[in-house]
């Protein structure tokens, strides 16, 4: 008796998930995010809901998410690796997505007063051509770069 309710129990969370979450994610991702989330997590079922919400909402934020601070080209391949390396995660490519645009906007108005034109322009480039679409790691490195700068030049 037990185990067909866990059965019924399972089948109807399943239906129920489905149910839910067809208006916003195609169901064969629906089925690989939950497929994921079910592996990591099997019968607690508020955390499989909690990390499919996320994940669906994630989704549906960048079916849409089109800065228009950032150039479509350089946006495109910001997107494309992020998406690379977390194929079915939607929760990190919104996050890792949201601080690539943050930093980049950051980047293009950055011009510390105390470092010379020069200077500050021979740290950018060696750190963009070592890191290219890799914004957030340009805006720290570039940042260090600087503070080293300035204690040594005080």
């Amino acid at each position: 008796m037990r185990r067909i309710f866990a059965v019924c129990t399972s089948t109807m969370m399943v239906v129920f998930l489905s149910v839910t979450y067809a208006n916003g994610m195609p169901n064969n991702i629906l089925t690989k995010v939950k497929s994921s989330i079910e592996s990591r997590y099997p019968d607690n079922y508020s955390m499989q809901k909690t990390l499919i919400d996320d994940q669906v909402n994630s989704y549906e934020f960048l079916q849409n998410y089109n800065p228009s601070s950032v150039p479509s080209d350089i946006f495109g391949q910001i997107r494309e690796s992020i998406e690379s390396r977390y194929p079915y995660n939607f929760s990190m490519q919104k996050t890792l997505l949201q601080d690539q645009v943050e930093s980049y906007d950051f980047l293009e108005t950055y011009s510390p007063d105390d470092v010379p034109y020069d200077v500050f322009e021979r740290i950018k480039e060696k750190i963009a051509s070592r890191y290219p679409y890799n914004f957030s790691m340009q805006k720290t490195l570039i940042e260090d770069q600087v503070k080293s700068y300035l204690e040594l030049n005080r």
